[in-house]
């Protein structure tokens, strides 16, 4: 596989870029409902302002944590049982996105 190394290089640093912004808009929503009731906050979650970055912070937080753990098994595990790690760290990936956005889907719907 040529340039593989690039792609994940690219792939990381973008979707560290997009986390630091998701982050800021995650921590503004935060303290701008601070004190709000259970109500209010589901209100704000239902709403398309909400919901949407809500999601994008879950997927790519997961894509970006499947990244980076992908660079510390390929540089600390041994060779025999990288694939095993990688495999685990995959469905780990997945399936924190998936709780989170089926979390996220139960709030807003």
């Amino acid at each position: 596989m040529t340039h593989k190394g690039t792609a994940t290089f690219i792939a990381q640093r973008a979707s560290a870029v997009a986390l630091l912004f998701l982050v800021i808009w995650f921590l503004w929503g935060l303290s701008a409902h601070a004190g709000a009731g259970h109500e209010e906050m589901r209100l704000w979650l239902s709403a398309p302002t909400g919901w949407a970055p809500m999601g994008l912070l879950i997927a790519v937080g997961a894509f970006h944590m499947r990244i980076g753990l992908n660079e510390i098994i390929d540089d600390y595990i041994d060779s025999g049982m990288r694939g095993v790690f990688k495999l685990l760290n995959l469905f780990a990936a997945v399936g924190a996105a998936a709780i989170g956005l089926g979390s996220l889907y139960l709030i807003a719907a």
